[in-house]
């Protein structure tokens, strides 16, 4: 295999990457009611959000599984704390952005000794690797930053790195392991994967953490047996994948991560046999639990009540003539993902409008469409009530993630309330 290229740094101080100041929003929103914000505008209900976050790690807790909080649904770092403290301490974490490393140290999570363990969990590129340096200099020994790797190129990158900069400690690193989604790792009992383990042995300044795999395919899920299945193949693919390395000659007292939402649900509702006789410890990973959405509705592992995360739009027109409404939320406001539901978003309030989906949309607006005896969240009718020009609806998205990352800050309510108590500002950048 031909030696990969070397790629200059790409440091870029946190400090350039402003955000709106949290106080001045607080002056501005807290006490005001929801319907009189700035359409469209993003909804969080923290008592969900929180009851969210401990009945999945309370759980998990529960039947002896490490948990690993993925931050990059709601990238805040409000929401960040009510994960690590839920279900009686979450000290690890994932985050897929720089932002989202540096903001998580800044954020006093560590500090605070709540969070010792950071993963980036892109696979590395050596460009990247001066600021996830840079982090583990400044919390020292109170945390390690750990990467993540899938390639030979990867580890060569590791190397040049740790000898240009004089880097002694070996970086603790996860192999990803690829279970079918064809998103990011190796097959695990492929020659690529055997090729990826020689190379790491061969290498000083890499250690081998643990194998990660991520079964995105479990969003397709329709019931806990679907995603049962799910939760079993994910384990047989790290597992395999921890054998190929030991008959290879690595050592070491592994972490097996395992985890998206569903198989996460799954993991702490039934008692799974293939959790038995393992290569190493088992750990469930996971992101949108804390908030829900429409794709998580569909995989019927969360109620209705579980949904943390809405958009409140404004009907700006009606069109009778076609049975349909026009709202000033597009797809900046709620992301073009799809799920086993039709259209980008249901309307779960005014009740007249329950029977309403966001049907179609564009850059800044969306069409509101209706279907009678429809099975969506909140539907409490069979034929859709009159919209009017100027109503408030209420709309859970299909995927929060996007969500958040297309607004420039999070409205909080309490407790199904609809009084705005505090904004939080989520982390942009890569």
């Amino acid at each position: 295999m031909s030696k990969s290229k070397s790629i200059a740094s790409t440091f870029t101080p946190l400090s350039l990457l402003t955000l709106p100041d949290k106080k001045a929003l607080q002056d501005e929103f807290v006490g005001r009611d929801i319907s009189s914000l700035r359409t469209p505008a993003l909804i969080l209900d923290r008592t969900k959000f929180k009851q969210n976050c401990e009945r999945v790690t309370s759980e998990a807790k529960r039947r002896d599984l490490r948990f690993r909080a993925h931050v990059k649904t709601h990238k805040t770092s409000e929401g960040v704390r009510l994960q690590v403290q839920a279900g009686g301490g979450v000290r690890a974490l994932v985050c897929s952005t720089m932002p989202e490393v540096w903001q998580v140290v800044a954020s006093g999570v560590v500090h605070d000794g709540l969070v010792d363990d950071i993963l980036y969990s892109l696979p590395i590129g050596e460009d990247k690797l001066e600021d996830l340096n840079d982090v583990q200099e400044k919390v020292g020994n109170k945390a390690i930053v750990r990467l993540m790797i899938d390639h030979p190129a990867q580890v060569e990158a590791i190397q040049r790195f740790s000898e240009r900069f004089g880097r002694n400690k070996p970086w603790s690193v996860f192999i990803k392991v690829d279970g079918g989604g064809k998103r990011a790792g190796l097959p695990p009992q492929s020659q690529q994967m055997k090729e990826l383990v020689e190379a790491v042995l061969a290498c000083s300044a890499v250690s081998i953490f643990g194998f990660y795999s991520h079964f995105g395919q479990s969003y397709a899920s329709k019931s806990l047996d679907n995603a049962s299945d799910y939760f079993k193949g994910e384990i047989e693919c790290v597992n395999s994948a921890a054998q190929v390395a030991r008959s290879l000659g690595a050592k070491g007292d592994w972490i097996l991560s395992v985890g998206a939402t569903p198989t996460a649900h799954a993991a702490v509702q039934e008692t799974h046999q293939a959790m038995q006789g393992l290569e190493g410890a088992l750990e469930l990973h996971a992101g949108n639990y804390c908030v829900c959405d429409l794709q998580q509705y569909a995989t019927s592992l969360v109620a209705p009540t579980d949904l943390a995360l809405t958009v409140i739009a404004r009907v700006v027109s009606l069109y009778p003539h076609r049975n349909e409404a026009m709202c000033d939320c597009g797809a900046l406001a709620v992301s073009k993902d799809t799920g086993p539901f039709e259209g980008f978003g249901h309307v779960i309030s005014p009740p007249h409008a329950t029977a309403w989906d966001l049907g179609r949309i564009s850059q800044e607006h969306g069409t509101l469409t209706h279907r009678p005896k429809s099975s969506k969240v909140g539907d409490t009718s069979e034929q859709p009530g009159q919209l009017n020009v100027g109503d408030v609806v209420r709309i859970v998205p299909q995927h929060a993630c996007l969500v958040c990352a297309g607004h420039p800050w999070i409205y909080v309510v309490e407790d199904g309330g609809e009084t705005v108590v505090d904004v939080w500002v989520p982390w942009k950048g890569w």
